[in-house]
């Protein structure tokens, strides 16, 4: 089969019709050719066609279903739930990948929580060949991954090493254990860009009170927890009754639990590193990250910092009234995701995007954690009886989505349609070069993952004798993954 460049398989796909991943109404005929004008698209690829007697063969994909709302796939074939946009994009790097290797991208979307990890048991209990590919949410990969249930992607590199820009390879160097590497995530999986954590501000409320810009104090590297802190102490004040109690309110910052850990990482720390042989350690405990976790107890009990569960009840959305909150002018920070910034540009509200904070402005970067709970990763299952089909076409479908899936979500939809400003660019390229995806946070050994986000709300800092109190169960369970996938 010929290699071409993409704009070549652009000509060949005017007219294509999919079977199972239908073109969005109003789509363009012409798919994309956004590629590196040194890189022609699919090279590292062996040529293979694996269509039978001119009929191109299904390639099914395992996906989170529509029931997730927010976390529900749209990467793999056009969904409702995305953009037009994005739609489209996929539609264009499903054709390049169908015409270069003689296959059907389809998707199988799961309709339940758990269903996903229930069906990876049943199709390997049964022996059944169901899906090529399973695309579930990074902590259930690890579970099935400990079952055994997924090929080792690193034991057989001379098909695809995943070495490839398209592939995260700050995610691939955390997932690894041992050198050995059971899933991995990359330019088409759109949760792990909506489910990385920032933090979303009101712009004209830093214009109307005559603050400290956040945007200069990112670029001069001085946007830490102590300015934060300062300027949220500022701002906060009761509109109504007396306390600062509701919505009506005006609020500094608004934090919600998971953001804690968040706020850690931020900081310069980690849950878990890794040794010299590649073996993952926890890296909670010591002077330096106690004295960090000690400024966000301090923040986050000050009756300035408002606390969003604390709402439950109150509100019948939290999310929401929250995302309002900040559009109204009843809040200048919330802690927030990629993923709110649709939500918030929903709002007749000039807003903006920033990193979280770093812990003093000596630390050389700021770094933003990807809240991995709900992001998305591709693994090929042990019941694929065709692993060099999987892997060749895994690797096809995340380099092509860098030019049509990535770009449209990342520069047009993220940075031109929400934010419509070059600071707010500027802000969204730092974050995404400085995410990090945290191992502890994907096996949550031990309950390593969350045990510091309650304490910081507490009134009591417990930081260390709650750590002490589950250090065994957390060397127990690294233990268990050592011996499971590290050997």
């Amino acid at each position: 089969m010929k290699k071409l460049f993409c704009v070549f398989l652009a000509a060949l796909l005017i007219g294509t019709v999919l079977v199972s991943c239908q073109q969005p109404e109003n789509n363009s005929s012409e798919v994309s050719s956004e590629v590196s004008e040194e890189y022609v698209l699919f090279s590292n690829l062996p040529e293979k066609d694996f269509s039978e007697n001119g009929t191109p063969t299904d390639f099914t994909f395992l996906t989170v279903g529509d029931y997730a709302n927010t976390y529900a796939s749209v990467e793999i074939c056009p969904n409702e739930l995305s953009s037009e946009l994005i739609q489209e994009a996929v539609f264009e790097r499903n054709a390049l990948v169908e015409q270069q290797f003689g296959v059907v991208i389809k998707e199988i979307r799961t309709t339940g929580n758990g269903e996903m990890v229930n069906l990876i048991r049943s199709n390997a209990s049964a022996g059944t060949d169901l899906y090529d590919v399973v695309m579930p949410w990074m902590p259930d990969a690890a579970s099935l991954a400990l079952e055994g249930l997924f090929y080792n992607l690193a034991d057989d590199t001379s098909v695809v090493d995943f070495s490839g820009p398209w592939w995260a390879q700050d995610a691939k160097e955390t997932m690894s254990i041992g050198n050995n590497l059971y899933f991995v995530t990359g330019d088409m999986n759109l949760l792990c860009y909506e489910c990385t954590h920032c933090i979303v501000f009101n712009r004209d409320m830093v214009d109307e009170l005559h603050l400290e810009d956040p945007y200069q104090l990112v670029y001069d590297g001085e946007w830490t927890i102590d300015k934060l802190y300062e300027i949220a102490k500022t701002v906060s004040v009761d509109q109504d009754n007396g306390t600062l109690d509701s919505y009506e309110d005006r609020w500094g910052f608004l934090i919600n639990t998971n953001y804690v850990t968040s706020m850690f990482i931020g900081a310069g720390y980690s849950l878990s590193g890794k040794d010299e042989n590649d073996l993952p350690v926890v890296t909670v405990m010591g002077t330096g990250q106690t004295e960090a976790f000690g400024k966000i107890f301090d923040l986050c009990n000050d009756p300035a910092v408002g606390y969003i569960e604390s709402f439950i009840g109150k509100y019948p959305q939290i999310w929401d009234s929250t995302t309002e909150a900040v559009a109204t002018g009843h809040c200048l920070f919330r802690a927030a995701t990629i993923g709110n910034i649709q939500a918030m540009a929903e709002y007749e509200c000039n807003f903006g995007v920033l990193p979280a904070p770093k812990l003093d402005k000596d630390q050389e970067d700021y770094r933003v954690n990807v809240s991995a709970v709900y992001c998305s990763c591709a693994a090929v299952p042990k019941t694929n009886k065709e692993y060099e089909k999987a892997v060749i076409i895994l690797d096809a479908m995340c380099q092509a989505a860098t030019g049509t899936v990535k770009t449209s979500y990342y520069d047009t939809l993220l940075k031109m349609r929400k934010l419509q400003d070059n600071d707010g660019a500027a802000m969204l390229d730092i974050i995404f070069d400085s995410r990090v995806y945290d191992y502890a946070i994907i096996f949550g050994w031990g309950g390593v993952s969350t045990f510091m986000n309650p304490i910081a709300f507490s009134g009591s800092n417990t930081f260390t004798s709650a750590y002490e109190s589950i250090e065994q169960k957390i060397e127990a369970d690294i233990e268990k993954t050592i011996e499971t996938l590290g050997k």
